[in-house]
């Protein structure tokens, strides 16, 4: 009961906080409300499920910022007692306790509660597929079976970083006997070729796309830089490892570490949460060294770093640090929802709110000039301004589109696969650019710069773009060259 107030209470200040936030949608989260307007089994970059949840919450509440990011609160409240449940089996209530609270309250989880992303329905199904998993292992029946297969299959169907969890899997039939004799019994079997059928229309879907997601996050995962220095190889690795502590929480991610340096003396429970988490963090920290990585990369690996932590960190000493850790949380916690509500008056190094203010500026100048110049079509070249532009302009009729790709090139982003501009719409648009060279608009019979827009992007940030009227394409529309800038 103590848990479920705790989620309840800070849920809904969370929810109270996208109310009062004047933040608007980063460009993913736009680009996602865009898939959200034409549903499918897949798009360009990601599987379907962000897009599914944001569709679904716009039925409800409509299509502004906070409803948008509505899902991932309520996710949030899922994900603590799932977590709950997985510790409780396997350790006893106490236990579960403490890991739901460090899941409720975990950096990273009052951070990805306040944006609309792939990861928190991927640690969703992660914790529902985990908690199949050890409920199997207790005994359970054909209803976890279900389960599992329902957290396998919408686990791939939010990101392919579900892929991890059969890996935990194996490695955790490799150190923990009873996970071996799971592995006999056709319940589990089930639940795998549940989860796999359920993923089945997202393969299907990008064998009719030319894998286009699959090949998306291959080049992701291979990386696009290019060479490196050693300094930039080592800050960046260790970026990358600070910023588990920042996630995880600074106790819960040293106790993860603490385990996997104490291996010999872990307990079969220990070791199968390990064989979930450490080896996730490892491969991903590997990757970071090698080419650099974001650090929500290894988020799968929390879910059981949370219930390991407080196994490990038992005893009075334990619980204070648990204790300690959590106070760090609840600060992180409320300084984001304080930021969040004053990002317009705050200035703050790097100006971190810049991505994500002062669109609907930006998009009323947009709307204005077009109805000016009698354009109904509003042309960008990079893939945050077209969705940006795109959810600011949905209720003024006006269409936003993207140039097309290179000549005989592959698109590079959902908005140049499924909405380029073409001549049928082009007798006259408005081309929206971040430089003001008018002549790298060729083959066009007129091609003038009519303004440029200059608006805050917060307290400490200015945007400024340049519109163009382009009228009578010469021939095919073709992608202007890049700004110098680009």
């Amino acid at each position: 009961m103590l848990l479920i107030g705790a989620v309840a209470a800070l849920t809904a200040i969370r929810l109270t906080g996208l109310q009062v936030s004047v933040t608007e949608l980063h460009a993913d989260e736009a680009q996602y409300w865009a898939w959200a307007q034409n549903p499918a089994w897949g798009y360009y970059s990601k599987p379907p499920m962000v897009a599914w949840l944001i569709g679904l919450a716009q039925a409800v509440c409509g299509t502004g910022a906070a409803c948008v990011r509505a899902p991932s609160v309520l996710i949030w409240a899922a994900i603590p007692l799932l977590v709950f449940g997985i510790g409780a089996t396997l350790a006893g209530p106490r236990v579960g306790l403490w890991a739901g609270i460090l899941a409720l309250l975990a950096p990273g989880a009052a951070f990805s509660a306040r944006v609309m992303s792939t990861d928190p329905p991927l640690l969703m199904f992660w914790a529902l597929a985990l908690l199949a998993l050890v409920r199997l292992r207790a005994g359970g029946g054909a209803a976890w079976a279900a389960a599992l297969a329902v957290g396998l299959g919408f686990g791939l169907l939010s990101k392919y970083a579900m892929v991890y969890w059969i890996g935990g899997l194996v490695l955790a039939a490799v150190v923990d006997p009873a996970t071996r004799r799971v592995l006999r019994r056709p319940a589990l079997w089930v639940g795998l070729s549940g989860g796999l059928a359920l993923f089945a229309p997202n393969l299907i879907w990008n064998l009719d796309n030319a894998l286009t997601t699959v090949r998306h996050t291959g080049v992701n995962m291979a990386g696009e830089k290019g060479a490196r220095s050693l300094v930039e190889v080592i800050s960046e690795g260790l970026e990358f490892i600070s910023a588990q502590f920042g996630l995880a929480g600074p106790v819960v991610f040293a106790a993860v570490i603490l385990a996997a340096a104490g291996w010999r003396k872990l307990t079969a429970e220990q070791r199968l949460l390990l064989a979930f988490s450490m080896p996730v963090f490892t491969v991903v920290t590997v990757a970071a060294f090698a080419q650099g990585a974001n650090a929500n990369w290894a988020a799968s690996g929390l879910v059981a770093a949370f219930v390991l932590a407080p196994t490990v960190l038992a005893g009075r000493v334990g619980r204070a640090w648990l204790g300690a850790g959590l106070a760090f949380c609840g600060a992180v916690q409320a300084l984001l929802l304080f930021g969040d509500a004053r990002a317009d008056r705050w200035v703050l190094p790097g100006d971190p709110y810049e991505p994500v203010m002062g669109w609907t500026a930006v998009a009323e100048a947009v709307a204005s000039r077009a109805r000016t110049e009698g354009a109904t079509v509003i042309v960008a070249e990079r893939r945050g301004e077209v969705a940006n532009l795109a959810h600011a302009l949905r209720e003024t009729g006006l269409a936003v589109v993207a140039w097309p790709p290179e000549v005989e090139g592959q698109p590079q982003d959902h908005f140049q696969m499924t909405q380029p501009l073409t001549v049928a719409q082009a007798e006259t648009v408005l081309a929206v650019a971040t430089c003001e060279d008018a002549g790298r608009f060729a083959g066009w019979a007129e091609a003038r710069r009519m303004q440029t827009v200059t608006l805050p992007a917060g307290a400490g940030a200015v945007r400024t773009l340049h519109l163009f009227r382009l009228s009578r394409p010469t021939g095919p529309v073709k992608r202007p060259v890049p700004c110098p800038d680009a």
